[in-house]
C-alpha cells in the first residue's frame, strides 16, 4: 500500500540565513550536516572493532555523529563514523556490532533510530534511509527510504517515538522540508514551521508529548507545541548548534558556546557552568541520562565532557576525538 502524506512543503524562509550568520552556519553545516561517504575503514576507523579492548589506553573517533545514554543510564554511546563507541565504568570500548556510519542517531527507551550509510561488508543499501534497532545495533529494521535518503537532521521522542526529520531533497514519498510521523514512518505529515528562521541544525522531540518539538538553528532555539506548525523563539537570537530534552520532559537544554537550560513549566532560562570553549569550538550534541542527573556534551572539535550532576563539575573524557579512560 502506498504511504499517505500531507501536502508537500515548499521552500520556506526558515531555510535561509541572515548575512551576518552565513559563515557560522556554513562552518557548522560542514561539521554537522556534511554528507560523509563510506570509504576504506582503515583510513580513519577506530583502533579496534570489538568490545574486548577495555584495557587499551584510548579510542580514536574519526567523527562524532551523535550522543546518547543507554536506557539503564550505565553507558554513553557515541556513533563515531565507523561504528559505535561506548563509555562505561570510566572506560572506553567499541561495541561488537556491525560497523555502520550512523547519521541522525537518536537513542530511545528501547534502542535507537538513525539514518546514514552501511559499513563495508554489510548487505544494506546505501544510504540506509530510516532505520531503527532494539538490540543495541546488532540488527537493523529498515522503516523506509532505503537507497533514497540520508537524514542528517532528525529527532525522535524518547518514550513516544514520534519521528521528525528534515528531508534535504525530494524522495519517492516526501518533498524537501520538515516532516513528522507518529507511526514509525508509515505515514508522514508536513511541518509548516511558521515563525522559525535560520538553517535548521538539530531537532529534539519531547519524550512524552509528540506535539512538542524544538529546533536549533543559525538564528537560535525555536519551540513548537503543535507538531511543528508554528514555532516561538526561546532566548536570544544567536547561533545554536545543539538541543535536547531531558528524559522526563521538564527541561530543554541547548547551546553553542554556552550550555543553557529552559524550564517548560516556568519558561525561565538558566546558563549552566561548563568548561570554556574557544571561538572555533562549540557544543554540537547534548545527552541527558534517563535515570540520573548525569549530562554529557560533545563539541565540534570532538571533545566530550561528562558531568554527574547537571553541570556542577565536569570530566573531559575525550579530546579531539581521542577517548581517554578515567
Amino acid at each position: 500500500m502506498k504511504k499517505q502524506t500531507g501536502h508537500s512543503l515548499s521552500k520556506k524562509s526558515f531555510l535561509s540565513t541572515p548575512t551576518l550568520l552565513i559563515i557560522t552556519a556554513a562552518v557548522v553545516g560542514l561539521v554537522i550536516l556534511g554528507i560523509w561517504t563510506v570509504s576504506n575503514p582503515q583510513d580513519d576507523s577506530p583502533s579496534s572493532n570489538n568490545s574486548s579492548n577495555a584495557n587499551q589506553p584510548s579510542i580514536e573517533m574519526a567523527h562524532i555523529h551523535g550522543l546518547g545514554f543507554s536506557s539503564d543510564g550505565r553507558e554513553l554511546y557515541v556513533p563515531a563514523h565507523y561504528g559505535v563507541v561506548v563509555f562505561s565504568d570510566n572506560r572506553w570500548s567499541i561495541l561488537d556490532i556491525p560497523v555502520n556510519d550512523y547519521m541522525g542517531y537518536t537513542p530511545v527507551d528501547n534502542g535507537f533510530y538513525s539514518s546514514g550509510h552501511p559499513g563495508v561488508g554489510t548487505d544494506l543499501i546505501n544510504p540506509l534511509g530510516l532505520v531503527k534497532s532494539t538490540d543495541g545495533g546488532r540488527t537493523l529494521t529498515t522503516l523506509d527510504f532505503s537507497g533514497e535518503s540520508d537524514f542528517h537532521v532528525m529527532g525522535v521522542g524518547y518514550k513516544n517515538h514520534a519521528l521528525y526529520v528534515l528531508n534535504p531533497s525530494p524522495n519517492t514519498i516526501l518533498s524537501a522540508g520538515m516532516y513528522y510521523s507518529l507511526d514509525d514512518g508509515v505515514t508522514w505529515q508536513p511541518c509548516r514551521a511558521e515563525g522559525m528562521s535560520g538553517e535548521v541544525l538539530q531537532i529534539a522531540v519531547h519524550p512524552a508529548n509528540a506535539n512538542v518539538v524544538a529546533v536549533a538553528t543559525a538564528n537560535g532555539v525555536f519551540l513548537s507545541q503543535d507538531y511543528g506548525a508554528t514555532f516561538e523563539s526561546i532566548g536570544e537570537s544567536a547561533p545554536t548548534t545543539a538541543v535536547a530534552f531531558d528524559a522526563n520532559g521538564e527541561s530543554l537544554f541547548f547551546g553553542y558556546q554556552a550550555l543553557q537550560r529552559y524550564s517548560l513549566a516556568t519558561e525561565q532560562i538558566e546558563t549552566l557552568s561548563t568548561p570554556t570553549l574557544d571561538a572555533e569550538n562549540g557544543i554540537n550534541y547534548i545527552a541527558l541520562n534517563p535515570v540520573s542527573a548525569e549530562i554529557a556534551f560533545a563539541t565540534l572539535s570532538k571533545d566530550i565532557y561528562l558531568s554527574k550532576a547537571i553541570g556542577q563539575t565536569w570530566e573531559q573524557i575525550a579530546q579531539q576525538g581521542i577517548g581517554h579512560n578515567l
